[in-house]
């Protein structure tokens, strides 16, 4: 073509296939980190706002047990330092703690509810009230379990040594409820105590006997 008699020339670009498959490869790769990143924070922002309370429990390898009154006329009461964690992100509220000990040589079981906070003889004594527990909060605090009224079963421990099996079970309500990200009841936590002889000599003057672990581990519900 020669427009004005002058020869025009067209420049064409030709690029290696190899540059333009490498350019396509990192297309792709910023493409996938993209991805990656939206989903981390889709993930993050689950875990640190949305997720329904879980509550974890935790009971050393020794708690305490008491019976104040005569023989003839019992009144047993079971004190556990527990903690209970919080591994959601929102507010779970612990309304009620059940405690529930089995004999397995007689197969008697009697259960008790969470009734004072403080070692036993604490003075002024304080009533168990509802925890509160915010997201990645927990709470620690021995708790007093006494006899739930009407029960059957007088006595559940022995005079002689022997093990008993012990159920801790928790009631909690969930703060901010959410049809998408319900919470899900709480595990119950099932573990073993042993005890020595009973001698009710060892019991004034707001004295204890203890119960211990058969391995001397604590036992949870956590991971």
């Amino acid at each position: 073509m020669w427009p004005g008699r002058r020869r025009t020339q067209q420049h064409t670009t030709i690029h290696p296939a190899g540059e333009v498959h490498a350019h396509h490869r990192g297309g792709m790769f910023a493409t996938i980190i993209s991805a990656f990143a939206l989903v981390f924070s889709g993930f993050s922002f689950y875990e640190s706002v949305l997720k329904a309370p879980r509550l974890s429990i935790y009971v050393p390898p020794q708690i305490a047990y008491t019976d104040p009154d005569r023989p003839d006329s019992p009144f047993e009461v079971f004190v556990l330092p527990l903690t209970l964690a919080n591994d959601g992100a929102r507010t779970g509220t612990v309304l009620s703690v059940e405690l529930t000990v089995a004999n397995p040589r007689t197969g008697n079981s009697k259960q008790f509810y969470a009734s004072h906070f403080g070692p036993w003889g604490t003075n002024p004594v304080k009533p168990f009230t509802p925890i509160s527990l915010s997201g990645r909060d927990s709470f620690s605090s021995a708790i007093q379990f006494f006899p739930r009224i009407g029960e059957s079963v007088p006595r559940v421990m022995d005079l002689e040594p022997g093990d008993y099996t012990l159920d801790v079970r928790v009631n909690i309500v969930a703060a901010g409820k959410s049809e998408w990200f319900p919470h899900r009841p709480t595990e119950s936590l099932t573990f073993r105590m042993q005890a020595g002889k009973m001698d009710y000599r060892n019991f004034g003057g707001n004295r204890t006997m203890e119960l211990w672990s058969p391995d001397y581990q604590p036992a949870s519900t956590g991971n």
